[in-house]
Order: structure tokens, then sequence, then C-alpha cells
């Protein structure tokens, strides 16, 4: 299982990271369902993995549908998720757990909301570059960790408990910004 999600994660985040403009309701259809699919595994981790499973799909499905509905909103939510990608890498990258790592990632969600107000199109693009970044790499990490691999990137399955190798989350962070740039430009240069 691991695999297959490093793998829908690595697909889903490059598509998004170099053609999230062009494609954004899409795109912010794909990034609802895995927000809602991870939700719903989380909650659901006490049940049976067939129970996990088809309760993650529904309600990753239902909540693809409300992002692809909300899509003339979409600078805003890509404004959050930007914030939301890069308040967990920065997190990550300085070992921050508990509250002090729930507040990074949502004050910057808000920030990154309050900016995508402002700056739409721009934010659009920012947003699926650096969140499709941080899925492509997360992506790669959990494709890694289940064949065995060792590289230095953060396990995106951890938990905000994990004290995570200081050389993984500057690897990760910085991977994520070099992708993220390169994605924006592309998407940029194609616009």
């Amino acid at each position: 299982m691991a695999l297959l999600t490093g793998i829908i994660l690595l697909a889903i985040g490059l598509i998004a990271c170099f053609y999230g403009k062009r494609l954004y309701r899409v795109v912010l259809a794909l990034f609802g369902f895995i927000a809602g699919y991870y939700a719903a595994w989380a909650a659901l981790v006490q049940q049976s993995d067939v129970v996990q499973v088809v309760g993650a799909i529904i309600v990753g499905l239902v909540v693809a549908f409300v992002f692809w509905s909300l899509y003339k909103a979409a600078h805003v939510l890509f404004g959050a998720f930007l914030g939301l990608a890069l308040g967990t890498v920065i997190a990550n990258a300085f070992n921050l757990d508990g509250v002090v790592y729930l507040v990074v990632v949502v004050v910057l969600a808000i920030i990154g909301a309050l900016i995508g107000i402002s700056l739409a199109d721009m934010m659009i693009r920012l947003a699926t570059a650096f969140g499709g970044a941080s899925q492509a790499v997360s992506g790669l990490a959990a494709i890694a960790a289940a064949l065995g691999i060792s590289l230095p990137l953060v396990d995106p399955s951890h938990s905000s408990t994990v004290v995570h190798d200081t050389t993984a989350a500057i690897v990760t962070f910085v991977l994520v910004i070099v992708l993220g740039i390169l994605g924006y430009v592309y998407q940029t240069q194609r616009d």
C-alpha cells in the first residue's frame, strides 16, 4: 500500500507542479481527494483495512467534488494549500512537533490564503508548483521507503512526534524548493 501511495503522490505532485495553472480545476480536485483520503484514513485507523480504504476513497471523492465545485475560489484554496505545504516542510526541517508544529502550519496556511486573495493567478502557479513539489518529494520518499531504498528524505508516513534526521529534513526542504521553482518557472513560461 505504501508503494502505491507513493506512486500516486509522485504522479499527482508532478502534474500539479508543472501543469497546475493550466489544469487547475483538475489539480484542485486531486488535492481535495488527497486531503479527504488522508483525513479519513487517519480517522478510520482503528477500523479494518477494507473499511479504512473504502471510507478513505469515499471521503476523498466527496472532498474532491467539493474542491472541484469551488474552483472559482481556487486562488484562496491554493494559497492555503501552499501555506500548508510550506509549513509542513519547514516544521519538519526544524523538527517541530505538537502545538508548535500545528501553529506554524496553520499560520502559514492563513497567510497563504490572504496572499492568494491578492495575487490570484500568481498564487495558483505558486501553490500548484510548490504544493505539487512537496507531494512529489513525499511520494518519492514513500516509494523509497516501500522499496527499502535509503534516501536522505523525510518519510511522509511520520507522526509529528518523531524526530527526523536533520540531513534528511534539509535535503527534503531544498528538493521541494528547487522542484517548486522549476515548476513555477515552467508554468509561467507556458502561461
